[in-house]
């Protein structure tokens, strides 16, 4: 609609065709007159209740809105007024979608109105990508992530959760927007756009696993919690609660019709709502089982024909991210084996069994899912303890005692939030965000502060805590943080691509692999990409151009940030147009980069990185 669809009355020289109420299909009985004559009905002629209630249809649009309140003067305080409820609320839900409490609430109050909200997240969806826009030549020049400089945190600190999603929603989509765009001329704002994304990712999922631990353990379901951690690690997957909740509601379903088909008479269809109740299950832990030994088994039995029903689930690698990831798994039916008991127990729980995954490997190796029957009506005392293990088979834990060691019962939430957190930390290489998770879960623990002190410290990352609290009202902002500036800071990352096609040209071209030898040892093997490069005086022997690389430290463990070196042409340099995915021993995290590598937390280079530089092979030939 525009504003010229709603004119109160049309042009004097317009017809109108007028059909009167007792009209036949004789062409005698159509009158056509004057619109000068007969006055015409618009919809600003109806009452300004049923406007109101007309607007919040989907048909119309916000702009439309607009246009129709500059249209007359009566409806412009009635229909943006802020208390304007079911409009604002049907014109947020139309450009933004349902509403969805698992992702995010938005509060509406004396101080929040439905119009002050989509007014504020219309605003940061603009905002944010023109702040993004201005992160390389602000932050690429230090060798830390600033997160205590970063913009929007009275936003994403704020204590209205919806106000935190809106950062993190506009992210997300400029992100998206980047990646779709091919950026290959600015990947360095691709570059920075993954780092800020990350970092938001942590500190609203952050407040959201903080808020799920200080719940009562009943209502602390154990796959909410791997989700909220698979969201908070991996800010690219964004599958929404709701479905991985209807994926373990269908597993659940399947194993109710294959024990139906079995056993018609089990009690588990007791009730004709069996189905809804298996649904509802869902949404809080059992203090006990429901059913007695021998049916609680037979349930048991037939979740592993289900869940187990494919060889080679159990993945051991340490460089596949999707192995850790609850909805991956879920899908491939294949993944680490802390996740696929996450899985059992909560289709076991569905069914009315209370399992307990155990962080602890009964075989020393990996974790495990234990089972002794809880039935109130249980006569039994001391009732046999099984463990289910990776195969489905369900055994008895031991002959002589029939019950688990006493160290192995940690299955708290908390205890198996740090089993995982131990397990996957290093399979990513950003730690950072793990030690900070880590001194989350044990906040009063002296050795684990002191541990990721000096390894903050020497990693060369901001310091500052992700998340507000009594402790830390201000994070991530303290007086005491400096901004770690690269050594070669005015020789790198130039505004424009360098390209290359003459003789006098450098040797190497920004955005090429290079292979840097240490000078103490020509064992050392550090890749690098090379991220600039500057002439020497005229007067110096050759060679006359100093490169810089962004590296992995040449003498550097696994966590240690990437270094930017200085370094020369000389014939122990190796140029490569590109390193494989699977190539682990470099932890690069360059911005030239276009391919992100969650093995690496770092981007890395394909195909395309040649094409963006073409060079004249003759002058780069080894």
């Amino acid at each position: 609609m525009t504003t010229n669809d709603l004119k109160p009355q049309c042009d004097p020289d317009d017809e109108i065709v007028v059909v009167t109420a007792n009209s036949s299909t004789n062409s005698a009985d159509t009158v056509t007159t004057s619109s000068v004559n007969t006055a015409t009905t618009t919809i600003l002629d109806l009452p300004t209740e049923l406007i109101e209630y007309i607007c919040c249809y989907d048909s119309l649009k916000l702009i439309d809105v607009f246009n129709l309140a500059v249209s007359h003067s009566k409806l412009k305080n009635s229909l943006f007024h802020e208390r304007n409820y079911c409009l604002w609320k049907s014109k947020f839900i139309q450009k933004y979608g349902l509403l969805d409490d698992e992702e995010y609430r938005v509060v509406i109050d004396e101080q929040n109105t439905w119009k002050d909200e989509i007014m504020l997240r219309m605003s940061l969806d603009k905002a944010v990508p023109a702040e993004i826009i201005q992160m390389p030549c602000k932050y690429m020049k230090f060798r830390n992530i600033p997160y205590h400089s970063y913009p929007f945190n009275q936003y994403l600190h704020s204590k209205n959760e919806g106000h935190r999603y809106y950062i993190l929603s506009a992210i997300v989509a400029y992100y998206k927007q980047l990646q779709s765009n091919k950026c290959y001329e600015n990947y360095d704002l691709l570059y920075m756009a993954h780092q800020f994304l990350m970092y938001s990712c942590q500190v609203y999922f952050g407040y959201k696993l903080r808020n799920f631990l200080s719940l009562p353990p009943a209502e602390q379901i154990v796959e909410r919690g791997f989700y909220l951690l698979e969201r908070c690690w991996c800010p690219t997957v964004d599958v929404p609660y709701r479905d991985i909740n209807k994926s373990l509601n269908d597993m659940a379903i399947d194993v109710c019709n294959r024990i139906r088909s079995a056993n018609p008479i089990h009690p588990l269809f007791a009730n004709e709502n069996c189905l809804k109740q298996v649904v509802e299950r869902g949404k809080c832990n059992l203090d006990h089982d429901l059913f007695d030994e021998t049916s609680t088994m037979f349930i048991l039995e037939n979740i592993s024909q289900i869940i187990f029903s494919e060889n080679q689930l159990v993945c051991h690698c340490n460089n596949d991210l999707n192995c850790f990831f609850l909805q991956k798994v879920i899908e491939r039916r294949k993944g680490s084996v802390f996740l696929l008991c996450v899985i059992f127990e909560s289709v076991a729980r569905r069914l009315g069994v209370k399992v307990i995954i155990t962080p602890t490997a009964y075989s020393c190796k990996d974790s495990y899912v234990s089972w002794s029957s809880s039935w109130p009506g249980n006569k039994c005392k001391n009732p046999t303890c099984y463990v289910v293990d990776i195969a489905g088979v369900l055994r008895k834990v031991s002959s002589v005692s029939g019950k688990l060691q006493e160290q192995y019962i940690g299955n708290s939430i908390p205890d198996l939030f740090w089993k995982f957190s131990q397990t996957i930390k290093y399979v990513c290489a950003t730690n950072k965000y793990f030690w900070d998770f880590e001194t989350f879960l044990r906040p009063d623990d002296s050795d684990l502060k002191s541990l990721c002190g000096k390894l903050l410290e020497l990693c060369g990352y901001c310091r500052c805590p992700l998340l507000r609290s009594p402790a830390n009202p201000y994070a991530p902002n303290h007086e005491d943080e400096e901004n770690n500036i690269h050594k070669y800071e005015n020789g790198i990352f130039p505004l424009e691509p360098r390209r290359r096609g003459k003789s006098t040209d450098p040797k190497f071209s920004i955005g090429m692999i290079i292979e840097v030898l240490s000078t103490k040892s020509n064992n050392v093997i550090s890749q690098g990409i090379i991220v600039g490069w500057e002439s020497l005086a005229e007067n110096n022997s050759s060679p006359t151009t100093s490169y810089y690389a962004l590296a992995k430290p040449l003498t550097g463990r696994y966590y240690e940030s990437p270094e930017i070196f200085g370094c020369q042409e000389n014939r122990n340099e190796k140029l490569q147009r590109q390193l494989k995915p699977d190539d682990y021993r470099s932890m690069n995290i360059g911005k030239f980069f276009t391919h992100y590598s969650h093995e690496l937390c770092a981007f890395v280079p394909i195909n395309s990185l040649a094409q963006l530089y073409p060079d004249d092979l003759s002058c780069t030939s080894v």
